[in-house]
């Protein structure tokens, strides 16, 4: 037993499952969440074809114009928040246990934690980022038809400019914690306002690239237990089947 495992540090999964459909990504993070496999991780995709996903408690209704003006589908995610369009971009997703394998207990610290890290690794792209602050709020209630990345709140990373590049959200459930963000490699077709990684930079970022440092930057300041490479059991993938299926009632 390495030294880790019998410190009770379990290693990370890591799964880097590339460009998915807007279904199956959403499904996927769902199914890791109910998994039987209850070790930590670490799961990185895009989008293909681009999608526009709701947040767990938005309307629909308000989204139906601006999604085919857009030409994509709507999705609904598992988390809170605003509504987000998803395509040029990295999307992170951490399952883990609170309180476990250096994911924090406490709900803040969580974001603040996870967040740190992607400053940490975007950084290292040439991305400087940083929290929004204390003069936002810690938290909003999205309006109805609201944008993730036009609402701000405290835990936001933003550019130089005070645009907003990184936001995420949480879900818990059954002592474990789904924790997923979005990451734009540019700027979102209906969030003109919202940052990039690419703007923050000043250069154009690919997925792999973006990939390649927020694996490295977790390797190193998150999973003391290592980082291993894995892919979905067949109870995963068949999970995820089963979450594709389910009608959506909102």
């Amino acid at each position: 037993m390495a030294d880790s495992e019998a410190k009770g540090i379990r290693s990370w999964r890591l799964l880097r499952t590339g460009h998915g459909q807007p279904a199956y990504n959403l499904s996927c993070d769902e199914a890791l969440l109910r998994s039987e496999n209850d070790r930590p991780a670490l799961r990185l995709y895009g989008w293909r074809p681009a999608a526009l996903s709701l947040g767990y408690f938005q309307p629909r209704e308000p989204f139906v114009r601006p999604a085919a003006l857009a030409g994509v589908e709507i999705v609904r995610r598992q988390t809170g928040g605003g509504a987000i369009y998803h395509d040029d971009e990295l999307t992170f997703c951490v399952v883990a246990t609170p309180g476990r394998d250096g994911y924090p207990s406490d709900t803040i610290a969580a974001y603040r934690r996870i967040h740190e890290l992607l400053i940490e690794a975007l950084g290292s792209l040439g991305a400087e980022l940083s929290f929004r602050g204390e003069e936002a709020p810690l938290s909003v209630r999205p309006r109805d038809a609201s944008m993730c990345f036009d609402d701000h709140t405290s835990m936001d990373l933003v550019d130089a400019q005070g645009r907003k590049v990184v936001g995420s959200a949480q879900r818990r459930s059954d002592g474990r914690v789904l924790h997923h963000g979005s990451i734009p490699l540019s700027v979102p077709l209906l969030s003109p306002d919202a940052g990039s990684v690419g703007l923050a930079a000043g250069r154009a970022v690919t997925w792999e690239e973006a990939a390649d440092a927020v694996e490295m930057t977790f390797r190193i300041s998150l999973c003391g237990g290592g980082l291993i490479p894995d892919a979905l059991s067949a109870m995963e993938s068949e999970g995820t089947k089963i979450v594709m299926a389910k009608p959506n009632k909102r």
